[in-house]
């Protein structure tokens, strides 16, 4: 039983550390989204964005309840515009969808030297 409750307890831990690390990066994101520069990137990522939509979630499809909700993603968007280390939360079908296609595109290259954090924060809803 002393096992299993330490096994819990680090599973526990675990957890919390990797929430600590996505607020962590949701905060990165709306900081540089809140500067000038990364404020016209974020503008450049919206038409993407509106096409993604439409792909993972068609006009007119009607989802089940537990793909609607708020949907957090996290990443970094390389010198060279590819999006790496994404993360996130709400893990659907359809959030699934956004990951994939959004890894696949190619970004403007960031408005700074190094990894841009990239946040994006959608409602899906039917």
């Amino acid at each position: 039983m002393k096992l299993f409750l330490a096994l819990i307890f680090t599973l526990a831990l675990a957890q919390t550390a990797r929430a600590d690390e996505f607020a962590t990066r949701v905060a990165a994101g709306r900081t540089a989204a809140a500067t000038p520069a990364g404020d016209e990137f974020a503008l450049s990522v919206t038409p993407m964005l509106q096409e993604i939509d439409s792909i993972c979630d068609p006009p007119g499809t009607i989802l089940p309840a537990a793909e609607l909700g708020p949907l957090d993603l996290v990443g970094d968007i390389t010198a060279d515009g590819r999006l790496i280390n994404v993360d996130i939360r709400l893990q659907t079908a359809v959030s699934a969808c956004f990951a994939k296609h959004l890894a696949a595109r190619h970004f403007t290259p960031p408005p700074w030297q190094g990894n841009y954090p990239l946040f994006i924060h959608l409602v899906v809803s039917n």
